[in-house]
């Protein structure tokens, strides 16, 4: 059974309450990036996070996150995979955190935060580097 992406959202931190994993912060949502540096790029991000709620869980399933840019379709990070176990209740909302450092993008336009799941990618998030 294939999950359901619900909610796909790129932060700067994600804080679990250590008496409840299911309750998170997202700290400062991210759509765009603005360099601040000169040259303006590569813009190296020292920290991204990737909050992904899904459900239609069931059994294990190998995840990742890619970040890709949008005019060349290049892949500019791949996560390591990992294996998930999800609950056998599908109905069950699953959070998973993704915790990127040092993501570097090599010039400024569209880029995708992308979800995968095995060999599909399930959703995607635009953010706008500038």
């Amino acid at each position: 059974m294939t999950p359901v992406v619900r909610t796909l959202i790129a932060c700067e931190e994600i804080i679990t309450d250590p008496n409840n994993s299911n309750r998170v912060t997202l700290v400062n949502l991210v759509s765009s990036i603005r360099s601040m540096e000169d040259p303006a790029y590569p813009l190296q991000q020292p920290v991204l996070c990737v909050f992904a709620q899904l459900t239609g869980c069931r059994g294990q399933g190998e995840v990742r996150i890619e970040i890709r840019e949008a005019d060349t379709e290049e892949v500019i990070l791949t996560t390591q995979t990992r294996l998930v176990s999800f609950p056998n209740n599908p109905l069950l909302v699953h959070g998973l955190r993704f915790r990127i450092l040092n993501c570097l993008f090599p010039r400024e336009g569209l880029y995708w935060i992308q979800f995968w799941y095995e060999t599909r990618m399930l959703a995607q998030q635009p953010v706008i580097l500038s």
